[in-house]
């Protein structure tokens, strides 16, 4: 299926770059981020989540160190009035200061001639500057279909487009690597392990308290997750479902929810979807987006699938 993603260059106006400075930067973010933040170094990103005390999402996103500058935390723009809000109220009488970025464009790069040569064999999360340009490589980079996050004040050249992406392919290949993102329709929703956070490095359980930190270890640690995101794909030609949206089982008339969509892409006339399901239904229960006689999902298997 990810061979049938668009590669080229596609604008992220959903994308929003929260800047944190300051002298007390590191050891604020790691108090409030599930990631180890204080052993990040130059040249690398991570994955890194904000939760609630009961240990929910409230925001997840691409984390990086700028140096002699603080931390840049890439995450939906839809949520940032209520993020931002949120970790100020914490910031107390540490030397942090929090700010939107409005100055840097992101875009999303797929393909071997949209990304540099330099990154097509990089491992996941490297950073590196490259004609004018910073570059961070997505998690879900291949030799043979790289794909990489571009941060620039200016648009690529056209003579370095490589063709626009049709409609939302960097969506729909960022779902089919397994890495949906929270919005502020479903903040407050899901638990981290429903996006596999406790599995692709968005958690570091060698790390110290932040908010939720008890209720996710705990749950890792006694092996209790029930639920694990899938990914799943249905001929479409509708928009995206609106969140929040459910799935549903094929045919049933009882007609209730048997999943959760965690964030939807329509590319090249399907539906991709990332949804929460229960793993004690896999692989009998066929799905259906938005209704038991909706449009069936062709899935692939949730990780730790019984």
């Amino acid at each position: 299926m990810e061979g049938l993603i668009t590669p080229g260059f596609q604008p992220l106006l959903e994308c929003a770059l929260v800047r944190i400075q300051g002298a007390d930067a590191a050891s604020f973010l790691h108090g409030q981020l599930t990631h180890g933040i204080t052993g990040l170094g130059d040249g690398l990103a991570a994955p890194a989540a904000y939760c609630t005390a009961q240990g929910r999402l409230l925001a997840n996103g691409v984390l990086w160190r700028v140096p002699d500058e603080g931390f840049v935390w890439m995450v939906s723009r839809d949520l940032t009035d209520s993020l931002l809000k949120r970790l100020r109220m914490f910031v107390l009488r540490a030397k942090v200061t929090i700010s939107l970025d409005e100055t840097v464009q992101v875009w999303g790069a797929l393909g071997a001639q949209a990304v540099p040569a330099a990154l097509h064999t990089a491992p996941a999360w490297t950073c590196a500057s490259i004609e004018g340009a910073d570059w961070i490589v997505a998690p879900y980079s291949r030799a043979e279909r790289p794909a990489a996050w571009r941060l620039a004040a200016t648009a690529p050249d056209e003579a370095d487009r490589a063709g626009p992406i049709r409609d939302d392919a960097w969506t729909a290949a960022r779902l089919a690597g397994g890495w949906p993102w929270i919005r502020a329709t479903s903040q407050d929703q899901f638990l981290p392990a429903s996006l596999d956070m406790d599995l692709n490095g968005t958690i570091d359980f060698a790390k110290g308290c932040y908010p939720g930190q008890e209720v996710i270890a705990r749950s890792h640690y006694r092996g209790t997750v029930k639920r694990r995101q899938a990914y799943g794909t249905a001929p479409w030609t509708a928009d995206a479902p609106t969140l929040p949206a459910d799935l549903y089982a094929v045919g049933d008339a009882a007609g209730r929810p048997v999943g959760r969509v965690i964030e939807s892409a329509v590319h090249g006339g399907l539906l991709h979807v990332a949804a929460e399901i229960t793993l004690s239904d896999w692989p009998a229960m066929r799905y259906a987006v938005g209704a038991p006689d909706g449009a069936p999902l062709e899935m692939q298997a949730p990780r730790n699938a019984v």
